[in-house]
């Protein structure tokens, strides 16, 4: 199932942050990009479980990273040119400058719950390091996956949040709320832990997509950012629990699909 789509909307939202969707990430106001589920070491817990998977999800996520920085440099490079004269464009500079002010994990970097497997702190502690270099800060949110993470953070010099808040953004995984996001001056809620996901068809053939969910709750705007990890698509709300801390009304929000690194607005669960 093809879909045609030719550029990036961005989004003008309620305080003015400009929200850009690209791929399975966010960028926000061209300087905070925002990462989904990441679930690094998966394969090697499906190898230990005798199941043998022919893809290289590790290799598979670097290169989806590498086309969303693509994508950004384009946009930072077009947009700091149109500050200045070509003729003083500075490349050797500019390659010198942090792509991002902040790069926001939202959790569930680790797969298995009570262990750190030889994948896991491999996989991660590269990514993580790869990253840092990519932003001025780097933002990781513990998830429910991440139960011991803090000894890979530790060894790649990062630090571990329940949340962050960033002007008047509350980031989160999902699964647990926190006074301190639940006030009234955070006026945007951005998650993900659902892995949302939303099943179309054409009358023929079935196709999942992973999706961004935006909707309302008590007066917020609420995000639910898909997972960036890469072999499944994630979870239909429709057929499953998300098991939120929140009881939000998930057919009122707008579903937009990702299909590649574009995404396309199919309006409201609850119509599709």
């Amino acid at each position: 199932m093809k879909f045609e789509y030719n550029e990036n909307k961005v989004f003008k939202h309620s305080n003015s942050w400009e929200v850009e969707y690209i791929g399975k990430c966010l960028l926000i106001d061209k300087k905070v990009l925002v990462i989904g589920d990441l679930h690094l070491g998966y394969e090697g817990s499906l190898r230990r479980s005798g199941v043998m998977i022919p893809v290289d999800l590790y290799r598979q996520v670097m290169e989806d990273f590498e086309g969303i920085f693509e994508i950004i440099k384009v946009k930072t490079r077009c947009d700091e040119v149109g500050e200045r004269e070509l003729g003083n464009w500075d490349v050797e500079k500019r390659s010198e400058k942090k792509l991002l002010d902040k790069i926001v994990l939202l959790g569930d970097l680790k797969h298995e719950f009570g262990t750190i497997q030889r994948e896991e702190w491999d996989y991660i502690g590269k990514t993580l390091v790869y990253l840092k270099r990519k932003c001025k800060e780097l933002v990781v949110i513990e998830g429910n996956h991440d139960k011991i993470l803090q000894p890979i953070l530790e060894n790649v010099g990062a630090v571990g949040n329940d949340y962050y808040l960033w002007d008047r953004i509350g980031f989160m995984h999902g699964d647990r709320s926190f006074d301190e996001i639940e006030k009234r001056d955070v006026r945007c809620w951005i998650m993900g832990h659902g892995h949302p996901a939303v099943t179309i068809t054409d009358g023929i053939k079935k196709e999942k997509y992973k999706c961004f969910l935006e909707g309302q709750y008590k007066g917020k705007k609420v995000i639910v950012v898909p997972s960036f990890f890469p072999l499944i698509e994630g979870t239909d709300p429709r057929d499953f629990n998300m098991k939120f801390a929140w009881d939000f009304k998930l057919d009122k929000f707008d579903v937009r699909i990702v299909s590649g690194l574009e995404v396309l607005e199919f309006g409201k669960l609850g119509k599709l």
